[in-house]
């Protein structure tokens, strides 16, 4: 809504980034000022989304400064939509930036990743004026389908156990399963009809951490590129 700031948090592989985007393409869709930040880590990488969300706004040779002052008058005449995804600790100039556009001049998401309850904790601490909205858990059934929807050859091999063991470490995360499904087509990962179960895991897990997968063969970052994000 107009002027209403909240946090979306959860751990790496949930699928913050993929309702960020699919937002953004929403919003775009219906004709709103909207953009999105994949990495918010400095006041600068705001003010560029800021930017894109009013294209129309000359701030040609501005200094940063002026240039989220023109914004903000933008802001005023057709409020937008702000989403800033992977959110590190937040300084006092981008906590200054927030609070001068709420009470009416953008609505905004920032999407934070969290894992356990002591960092959840910390969230309270971090942003104590914005609303707490969890990222949802995918269900095992969910889990299931977007395994054998993201690699259905090789998971047709799975056995029970197995999979079980797969959809207990994916721990509700759509990303992750995704991400362990292309792994799955790794040969190094199979000794015949044997996988390596644990060694998948911890692989899938180093990965998404990293952001990118530095066990995939080419042919299998093929598939990744060409592959739709999760949902």
């Amino acid at each position: 809504m107009r002027g209403e700031h909240l946090v979306l948090y959860g751990p790496l592989g949930s699928g913050k980034s993929t309702f960020l985007r699919t937002l953004h393409a929403r919003l775009r869709r219906e004709g709103r000022p909207c953009a999105i930040a994949d990495a918010t880590i400095r006041l600068g990488d705001m003010t560029q989304a800021f930017a894109r969300a009013y294209p129309e706004v000359d701030i040609v040779g501005l200094t940063q400064r002026r240039t989220r002052a023109r914004l903000a008058a933008a802001a005023e005449l057709r409020a937008g939509v702000l989403l800033f995804d992977h959110v590190h600790r937040l300084n006092t100039a981008m906590t200054g930036f927030l609070h001068g556009l709420r009470g009416g001049l953008a609505g905004i998401i920032l999407a934070v990743d969290v894992d356990g309850p002591r960092a959840r904790e910390a969230l309270r601490t971090c942003y104590p004026a914005l609303s707490l909205v969890a990222m949802p858990r995918s269900s095992a059934r969910q889990l299931r389908t977007y395994l054998h929807a993201a690699g259905p050859t090789v998971a047709s091999d799975l056995t029970p156990a197995q999979e079980r063991q797969i959809l207990r470490a994916a721990r509700g995360r759509p990303g992750w399963v995704r991400l362990c499904a292309l792994l799955l087509q790794e040969d190094r990962y199979w000794h015949g009809k044997v996988l390596y179960v644990a060694v998948l895991c911890t692989d899938t897990e180093i990965a998404l951490r990293l952001g990118h997968p530095p066990f995939l063969s080419s042919a299998t970052q093929n598939l990744q590129s060409n592959s739709p994000p999760d949902r």
